[in-house]
């Protein structure tokens, strides 16, 4: 039944058709966009070869891995796959092996690689040194400030932000000016940050498809969270306009069909997600719109592939998959444990919300509570902590 599961997803259509509930999908990606997003990663994928060609034949540089990881980097966040950050990781490492002075940008690559794995602490002690060799450089301190918010240390995120306030209007801090926004409490300043980043950076020619569609992506996602769902639906579709078969995008597609009830297209979206990347949270979307459309034996399909490949998960600890395995009851002393472990390093507001969704789950409602107070402390907006703290107060 597994492989069968499988099979499916392989095969399911990246570009959906027209049905009964097309005013609720995203329409059909035009050819010329699917044309522009192919060449993008043809000439990316083609330019991967290259540097690794040259760096056989000289190993001994810097630069040319500097340029290889970067590549592997961008590779990565669309893909999602983790192969390519320890690429990136690798090359960031060896250039530094081969130049340890005058090389900064390598301790930049280095840190965003280990961000991106979750491996948390060392990214932080990465960005450190990256900071340190120009400790005035804005971008550099929005960089660490960032890792600081993941590990939930916000006064000394608090600190590099508020410093960075009059410069925030620049495409190479507000993204993560806005996320310490979000996280303290300032979702309608966050967006707008976004939006006017999202304006410059399409404003720019030379910007790629993959990054403007990222801006639609937060949008829509910020959108989403906050119960906007017309509005998370013009920032998805637009999304999708520029970058037809992101995976990001249309599984976030799925969750507002899923939301707004219309469980064919969940299903259609997150298959087509799915298609390009197997991501736990989308196969339990998938599951939910068809539990939802009567058909609990596929809705247990796709729960138990969730499960299965949230075994042993690569490159650290993956929230949104413990949230879904929480969410269906399942492996509920697992995720406790897990998320008991990773508090030890990483004490923020999410963190502690997991543990209280999962204490509540566990039906341990007393530590459940002071939990979901530590969760709640830094005034973050998010509905979900809000909604988590609301079933644990009504627990009997």
């Amino acid at each position: 039944m597994r492989r069968a599961l499988r099979l499916a997803l392989i095969s399911a259509p990246i570009v959906l058709a027209a049905g009964g509930a097309a005013a609720h999908r995203p329409l059909s990606p035009a050819p010329a966009a699917l044309s522009l997003v192919a060449r993008e990663r043809l000439i990316r994928d083609e330019d991967i070869e290259f540097y690794r060609r040259r760096i056989v034949a000289d190993s001994t540089g810097a630069l040319d891995l500097l340029r290889l990881g970067a590549l592997y980097l961008e590779r990565a966040r669309e893909s999602g796959d983790e192969s390519d950050l320890v690429a990136a990781e690798s090359a960031a490492r060896r250039s530094l092996a081969n130049r340890a002075v005058r090389n900064d940008a390598a301790w930049r690559l280095l840190a965003s690689a280990l961000l991106g794995q979750h491996r948390f602490l060392e990214a932080r002690a990465a960005a450190e040194r990256f900071v340190a060799l120009d400790p005035d450089d804005a971008p550099r301190r929005a960089i660490l400030g960032e890792i600081e918010l993941e590990l939930g240390n916000y006064p000394k995120a608090d600190r590099s932000f508020s410093r960075l306030a009059p410069e925030r209007y620049s495409l190479s801090l507000a993204p993560r000016y806005a996320r310490w926004l979000e996280l303290r409490g300032h979702a309608g300043e966050a967006r707008r940050l976004l939006e006017w980043a999202r304006d410059a950076a399409s404003r720019n020619e030379a910007t790629p498809l993959g990054q403007r569609a990222w801006y639609e992506l937060r949008l829509g996602e910020l959108a989403l969270r906050f119960g906007g769902l017309d509005e998370a639906r013009r920032r998805l579709d637009a999304g999708l306009a520029l970058v037809p078969d992101d995976w990001h995008l249309l599984a976030a597609r799925a969750r507002l069909a899923l939301v707004k009830q219309d469980f064919r297209a969940a299903v259609e979206l997150g298959d087509s997600s799915l298609a390009r990347h197997l991501d736990p949270a989308s196969l339990a979307v998938v599951g939910d719109a068809w539990r939802a459309r009567g058909d609990t034996a596929q809705a247990e399909q796709y729960y138990r592939a969730m499960e299965a490949s949230t075994r042993a998960p690569r490159g650290g600890f993956h929230r949104a998959w413990y949230l879904a395995l929480l969410d269906h009851d399942r492996r509920v002393p697992e995720v406790l444990a897990a998320v008991t472990r990773d508090l030890k390093t990483r004490q923020d507001v999410y963190g502690y919300d997991l543990l209280a969704w999962a204490l509540y789950k566990s039906g341990r409602i007393p530590e459940a509570r002071m939990a979901i107070t530590r969760a709640l402390a830094w005034r973050t907006e998010d509905p979900q902590i809000h909604a988590h703290a609301d079933s644990i107060a009504e627990a009997r």
